[in-house]
């Protein structure tokens, strides 16, 4: 019940049939008649001409290449990799849940709404906690999108990063705004990244730079007098 593309071949009644079904079959799904050597050549050509959606439309995916070119993007095309039955729970806690990728946000509600931040929300958050090897995680809803959001401390510096869950070519689709204000609303930092997939290793990440980093100095002289960080994520489309 899938696209035909070359090589195509046809039963004795012209009835047509691709490569990756023939061999499941005795004879024609459509005549019963068997099948021939011969190939149609004319549809083939025109199948080349065509442009294929990715097997994975159905789990979101609205992709569409070329036949010589579709094997190359269903090999990494991330819908794939989010709903293979190997796929966990990327809340990252013990959790059996697999799942496709029009469920993630359903099931990050229901079963980790403590890993859910409020989009827009100021955030007040232990500097002493900051400081730790502790990361910071939470998935952040917006545009429709599934962001996750990791801050963390490494040898004296903040990381902050947000990483876009979905197909990796729309991560620069969109830009992240952290905010790191004292108490009063005189001071602040304020640094402007885009977004990264899901897919990208954290600590590559960190050491291209293509995220937000402060020297511990910077983000301590901000803190207020009980010791708490006044911070604001933003999440933006790319032009906006």
């Amino acid at each position: 019940m899938e696209y035909m593309w070359p090589p195509i071949r046809m039963c004795v009644n012209g009835h047509n049939i691709c490569d990756t079904c023939r061999p499941k079959l005795d004879d024609c799904p459509i005549c019963r008649k068997r099948f021939v050597r011969t190939r149609n050549v004319g549809l083939e050509k025109l199948a080349q001409e065509l442009m294929y959606p990715c097997t994975y439309r159905q789990f979101g995916c609205e992709e569409m290449f070329a036949h010589d070119r579709l094997d190359e993007h269903e090999a990494k095309c991330l819908y794939r990799q989010l709903t293979r039955p190997a796929t966990r729970c990327i809340s990252g806690m013990q959790c059996d849940w697999t799942g496709n990728h029009n469920e993630v946000k359903n099931h990050l509600m229901e079963n980790h709404i403590e890993m859910c931040l409020d989009y827009g929300e100021v955030e007040l958050s232990p500097f002493l906690l900051m400081c730790s090897r502790a990361w910071c995680n939470k998935f952040v809803f917006i545009y429709d999108e599934v962001f996750f959001r990791r801050f963390c401390w490494r040898n004296g510096m903040f990381y902050a990063v947000v990483q876009y869950i979905g197909p990796p070519e729309n991560a620069a689709k969109y830009k992240y705004r952290v905010e790191f204000v004292n108490t009063d609303n005189t001071e602040g930092v304020t640094v402007t990244h885009l977004a990264r997939s899901f897919g990208e290793n954290l600590y590559d990440i960190f050491k291209a730079g293509n995220c937000v980093k402060l020297h511990y100095d910077v983000v301590s002289r901000l803190k207020t007098q009980k010791s708490y960080i006044k911070l604001k994520l933003e999440i933006l489309k790319v032009g906006n």
